[in-house]
């Protein structure tokens, strides 16, 4: 099987060896051509007679909005802000920068001001990107990890030594309410209260 670089070579050869050709030999031509590539006939004899004409393709030039100062600017914002993420920067961004400029922190031209002012969320994130990735990586969210809530929280995973489930005690709690459960209270506290089996304790 013949790739289709392959195949515009072959084509391209037998171009000016066809228009050139007679009548038999270019009869000739076309069966090899057709039995080699697995064109149709027809289409074999069009790419042969009007070679496709190749596209030239325009580069595309985009020139970047946002600027070193712009970026410069909303760097030191957003260290200001404690490094928060584009999409609650971005609707605070006037007052920080009024904060700012007030206190003689950041000064800025109309032009780098107005872009600043009408940045996007996303923006926010793609021109912040470098600086993020110097710093520590911890996301775009600014919560620390840590162990706090894990050693604050009692979480029992086995009953107490000694203790053994009682299967007939589990019945006469659990099955009444699998049966027929209440209509009317649901609340969080009577469920709980219900379903700790007899001879459980539990001590937040």
């Amino acid at each position: 099987m013949m790739s289709q670089s392959s195949k515009d070579e072959l084509i391209a050869e037998l171009r000016p060896r066809y228009r050139q050709a007679s009548r038999g030999e270019k009869k000739q031509i076309l069966d090899e051509l057709v039995a080699v590539t697995g064109y149709h006939r027809k289409y074999v004899i069009q790419v042969l007679n009007h070679p496709p004409k190749r596209r030239k393709r325009k580069k595309r030039t985009s020139q970047t909005k946002y600027q070193g100062p712009v970026r410069a600017a909303l760097e030191q914002v957003w260290r200001t802000a404690n490094c928060i993420c584009g999409k609650r920067l971005a609707p605070v961004l006037p007052q920080y920068i009024e904060a700012l400029e007030r206190f003689g922190e950041l000064t800025l031209d109309d032009t780098t001001r107005e872009q600043l002012l009408t940045i996007s969320p996303a923006t926010v994130d793609r021109l912040l990107k470098r600086a993020r990735e110097r710093t520590k990586p911890h996301g775009l969210g600014t919560t620390k990890p840590g162990t706090l809530l894990k050693h604050t929280i009692p979480i029992r995973t086995s009953l107490p030594s000694g203790m053994m489930l009682n299967l007939a005690s589990w019945r006469s709690i659990w099955w009444p309410i699998v049966a027929k459960p209440p209509a009317v209270n649901t609340s969080t506290a009577w469920t709980w209260s219900m379903c700790v089996p007899v001879g459980w304790s539990w001590r937040p």
